[in-house]
């Protein structure tokens, strides 16, 4: 059965902050097999990345990146002429997994971003943005279907080829349809926003923006900034005037969504499988990410240097994190 948009909003936004906090590897090889294993329970679209050519590519350039420029650790495994730019100096283990770690930390945010555009349609997603941000729901629409939609004029234009009796080869044969595989792309998924806004997206209520509509706009936009400068000298005031500017923009942004009337055929409906998977979601992150006095502060941080070592794994973390499988189970 299909989950509610908003439930996977929910798991992505917390796996992501998860990936985002840790450089274990262990850690972070555990939320992609988990990511992975989710993907695998759900049927796949039309429009499908090379995970695993991408991980071998990803991996190899993070590590190599980063061991070849940056010159520091302890454990030196080469040591190249200093007269050679860039890359002469000391090569150390140390660099070499960093720069592994930061390769599996971007293919677990390219796995769970891959993830998500397979299990949510991006119908869906337009649904989700806040009816004041109309337009910015038409320009992620284009945004989220530009890639799909241009996968799919390569395979057209393939096979048209293929029909004719011609077969892509190298640059030469690419050159004449590389353009008009990037326009037909975007024309699509331009018509599709189009299409969209024939239908009634979007469209708002014939009645004048009121005076007070604008100036809690700027109200908010101003004690935001003050506030976000205000934090490099005055934390507390700093983080006040900035909850206040993120508040009055959310007064606004309800008061101009009041303006656009939506109909859905079918209504949203949340039931117990959307709650077991947005408690699944958050209850982990509350209990890893919040510093709380019986936990050790440093559970999710790695880091090889002065001196490589082994990454920790807490087994009972390790359980918390696969938690995040329950899409699949529910």
């Amino acid at each position: 059965m299909k989950l509610d948009a908003r439930a996977w909003v929910v798991w992505v936004a917390a796996l992501l902050l998860l990936v985002l906090t840790t450089r274990n590897p262990l850690y972070l090889l555990l939320l992609l097999l988990v990511t992975r294993a989710v993907a695998a329970h759900f049927p796949a679209g039309s429009f499908a990345l090379p995970l695993g050519r991408l991980a071998a590519v990803i991996l190899l350039f993070s590590t190599l990146f980063n061991w070849l420029l940056a010159h520091s650790g302890q454990t030196v495994l080469l040591t190249l002429p200093a007269s050679w730019p860039l890359v002469g100096g000391r090569l150390a283990l140390e660099t070499a997994v960093f720069g592994f770690s930061n390769g599996l930390l971007l293919l677990t945010l390219l796995a769970l971003f891959a993830t998500f555009s397979q299990v949510v349609a991006a119908g869906e997603l337009v649904r989700l943005t806040p009816r004041a941000l109309v337009d910015l729901g038409l320009v992620l629409l284009i945004a989220l279907t530009y890639l799909p939609e241009t996968v799919r004029q390569l395979q057209r234009i393939r096979e048209a080829q293929a029909i004719r009796g011609h077969r892509l080869r190298g640059w030469r044969d690419w050159r004449p349809i590389a353009l008009p595989l990037l326009v037909g792309g975007l024309e699509r998924a331009m018509n599709l926003a189009e299409a969209m806004v024939a239908r009634g997206y979007g469209a708002t209520i014939s009645v004048g923006q009121p005076l007070a509509i604008r100036l809690l706009l700027t109200l908010g936009l101003a004690l935001g900034l003050a506030g976000w400068l205000l934090t490099f000298w005055w934390a507390w005031l700093g983080w006040l005037l900035l909850l206040l500017g993120l508040g009055g923009l959310t007064a606004v942004l309800y008061q101009q969504g009041q303006r656009i009337q939506t109909t859905r055929f079918r209504p949203h409906r949340r039931g117990w499988r959307e709650t077991v998977v947005v408690i699944t979601a958050v209850f982990p992150l509350l209990l890893l990410l919040i510093p709380w006095p019986f936990l050790p502060p440093d559970l999710l941080f790695y880091t090889p240097y002065p001196k490589a070592v082994l990454p920790t794994f807490t087994p009972w973390a390790g359980l918390l994190l696969t938690l995040y499988l329950a899409p699949a189970l529910v």
